[in-house]
């Protein structure tokens, strides 16, 4: 049965093998530049410190956490900032019940539409989004590991604006 939740601070362990392992996958150049003690201190404080401008949520098959979902809230604009499954159980519905369980926190929060930013390579992702009602919405932007040499920087990626409406 899977289950969907605001995640704990002893998920955070969880959280980060799953992000990991999944970025050694989709941005391998990424993952070799992180701590996983790092990143397992950032998710901990990320889900202690949620409350008025975001959430952690993730879902669980059997008890056992399968996929993890961040939301930012600024005023009537939410921000789906992560969506991560894992790769054994995605097209199981762990993406829908994160993203519609987003959704839900974003409209409760005040949020009358979403937006997320995809790379032009994260086709699934795009092609996921889509299948839910989600458009592009022309908008690009260049994020870099180094914003004051976002040019020079070797870890530099163009993303392209996703979003929805959120019914009031």
């Amino acid at each position: 049965m899977d289950t969907t939740r605001l995640a704990r601070a002893t998920d955070a362990p969880l959280i980060t093998n799953l992000q990991l392992g999944n970025w050694r996958i989709s941005h391998p150049e990424i993952a070799q530049s992180l701590i996983p003690a790092d990143v397992q201190s950032q998710w901990t404080q990320a889900i202690t410190n949620d409350g008025a401008r975001g959430r952690v949520l993730v879902c669980e098959r059997d008890h056992i956490l399968v996929g993890v979902a961040v939301v930012e809230f600024d005023g009537e604009m939410g921000s789906l900032t992560l969506l991560e499954v894992e790769p054994a159980v995605r097209r199981q519905l762990i993406g829908a019940r994160l993203l519609n369980a987003v959704a839900d926190i974003a409209t409760t929060a005040g949020c009358l539409q979403l937006c997320a930013w995809l790379t032009a390579d994260q086709v699934a992702g795009r092609k996921f989004l889509e299948s839910t009602g989600w458009v592009s919405s022309g908008a690009s932007r260049t994020v870099s590991t180094d914003p004051v040499e976002a040019e020079n920087s070797t870890l530099r990626t163009d993303q392209i604006e996703w979003t929805t409406a959120l019914a009031p």
